[in-house]
Parts: C-alpha cells; structure tokens; sequence
C-alpha cells in the first residue's frame, strides 16, 4: 500500500494529466501558447534551477487539483533546492518568515515568495520557499541565473515544491496569467505534467 502522501501525490499527477489531456482534445493548448496569428514571441525563460538539474512538472496549466484557472507549473523540489531568477527583472516582493504549509485553506496566507517583475512589465510568482530562504529584498535587481532562494512546503503545499507563474499584458490588452516556455535540453517547449526537463 502506497503511504497517505504518495497516493496524494498520485492523484494530484493524475488529475494534471487528465487536464492537459482535456485541453489537448479541444485544442485550447493552442490557443493559450500561440497569439493571434499563430507565431509565438513570447519570452524564453530559464528553467529556475542550476545547470544539468533534472526536474519534475507535478502540476501544470489548469490543473484540477490547485491551478483552475491559472497558467502555473509546480516543480516536485526537495526542501532546500537552489532556485534561481528564470527571468531578470526587479524584485517587487518577498517574504521568508512563514514556516507553515498544509492544504487548510488559512495556509493561503501563510506561504514565502518571490515577486518579480521583467522589463516588459510582466512580473514572475516564485512560491513555497522555505523559512528563512529567500536570499533577495525588494528593489533588487536581479539577473536570469542568479541564485534567489531555497525552494520549501510552506503555503498551500501538500509536499516540497516550486510553484511558478507570470502575470502581464495579454495581446487583447487584459491582465492575467501568461503561458511561459522554457529552454530545456528537449529544446524550446512549454512544460507539461507528468515529465522530466533537464536544466540548459
């Protein structure tokens, strides 16, 4: 028998594959991934990790578990991964005083973070680090590669990891959620549960 969190973990994969699946089948992926005239210039990021690391998307976008509605990924991370900026940019926000995690939902308020913002206005979400383990402030600047922090479970966390989103200006002039890609060893993609990518 699989131990309590093993078969959570289990089902939270099952149910971000069924909805990548889902997106597949009615062709929204394309519609998130690609603007209007089905050429994609969105920026490429950096995998947040050190080079040669391989790392696990657990949860990606709309997932049924914790990402409806959002355009986020979940990196499974032991407590105490290195995290770096996938993106230059502008500290605008960090906390590193919580050392509370738990699915309850008052665990909302209780995660550290990473705010970022790039030079196009967008602004990156670094989730779950561990307490005492953001290594920037705000107003920093920042460079794509430099080292920010150490991933953690505090938050809405079921288990270590690293949450990641980007927020900006879409092509019809709304503010939300941006699909991001990243450079990988498997080329320019943009990250899908339930697989690997090695850090570039």
């Amino acid at each position: 028998m699989y131990k309590p969190a093993i078969k959570f973990l289990i089902l939270m994969w099952a149910a971000s594959l069924s909805s990548c699946f889902l997106l597949q089948s009615n062709q929204s992926i394309r519609q998130v991934t690609r603007n209007k005239t089905g050429t994609d210039t969105s920026h490429i990021y950096t995998l947040p990790f050190a080079p040669g690391k391989n790392v696990f998307v657990v949860q990606g976008y709309e997932s049924a578990f914790s990402h409806k509605g959002s355009l986020a990924v979940d990196f499974k991370v032991k407590t105490g991964t290195s995290v770096y900026a996938a993106r230059g940019g502008v500290v605008t926000g960090a906390r590193d005083n919580s050392d509370v995690g738990g699915l309850k939902p008052e665990n909302l308020a209780d995660g550290n973070y990473i705010l970022i913002q790039h030079s196009d206005g967008s602004e990156a979400q670094y989730w779950h680090f561990r307490q005492d383990g953001v290594l920037v402030n705000s107003g920093d600047t920042v460079t794509t590669g430099q080292l920010i922090g150490y991933s953690g479970n505090t938050g809405y966390s079921a288990f270590p990891h690293l949450h990641f989103e980007v927020s900006g200006y879409k092509n019809d002039g709304g503010y939300g959620n941006l699909p991001t890609r990243f450079r990988t060893q498997h080329g320019v993609v943009y990250l899908r549960p339930g697989s690997f990518y090695r850090v570039r």
